[in-house]
């Protein structure tokens, strides 16, 4: 596995982002970074992708209003959205975020 990319932090949202809350590098940690790579491979590659350790960086998991890891947070100009636990069914997790597949437009 690649190592991760933790980034410094939330931003404002110009650009559709995912979020990508974990708690350290344990067992649910490495499997919420696999599906999140698996969604990633599927969605048109404008959409930026983040890994936020909340271990590392508490105080973004509260500003970010995080309670629980993993969280995947969708944030764009027009909505947001969050899903928190398995992101195992990329296909439904895609369309209760509202994103699309690689290869359409809206």
């Amino acid at each position: 596995m690649a190592p991760r990319d933790v980034q410094p932090g939330p931003r404002p949202v110009i650009d559709p982002i995912l979020r990508l809350y974990v708690a350290g590098t344990s067992a649910t940690a490495r499997r919420a970074e696999k599906q999140l790579a698996e969604l990633q491979a599927r969605i048109h590659p404008a959409c930026k992708v983040e890994i936020i350790d909340v271990q590392e960086r508490p105080e973004l998991a509260e500003k970010s209003g995080i309670l629980a890891t993993p969280t995947l947070a969708y944030e764009s100009p027009e909505r947001s959205r969050r899903i928190v636990g398995d992101l195992g069914d990329t296909r439904r997790v895609l369309d209760f975020l509202g994103i699309e597949l690689k290869g359409k437009s809206a």
